[in-house]
């Protein structure tokens, strides 16, 4: 069976201080799509695009910022942390 395969594409807009008013902000949006869809539309190989889903997120909020939360998921403790637990231990997990 085929998988779906999904092409997600993001764009987010910061607006500056000018009032910025409902209609203004949906027709930005609707060429913003437009534009993004036929940019698609010309790179993709023909009848290979089946659905476009879009939507609009209009809010208010503090400039965002990033982090990279670096994550110790290993399943097995490496070999210093094996070898402060017990000799014997360390040396049969080595050989297995």
């Amino acid at each position: 069976m085929a998988r779906t395969k999904i092409l997600t594409i993001t764009m987010e807009f910061q607006l500056g201080s000018r009032k910025a008013y409902g209609s203004r902000i949906t027709a930005a949006y609707e060429a913003a799509e437009k534009a993004a869809l036929e940019a698609v539309k010309k790179e993709l190989l023909g009848g290979s695009l089946e659905e476009v889903r879009s939507t609009m997120d209009w809010s208010y909020r503090y400039g965002q910022g990033s982090n990279k939360v670096a994550l110790d998921i290993r399943d097995e403790p490496e070999e210093e942390e094996i070898a402060e637990e017990g000799t014997d231990q360390a040396a049969e997990l080595r050989v297995l």
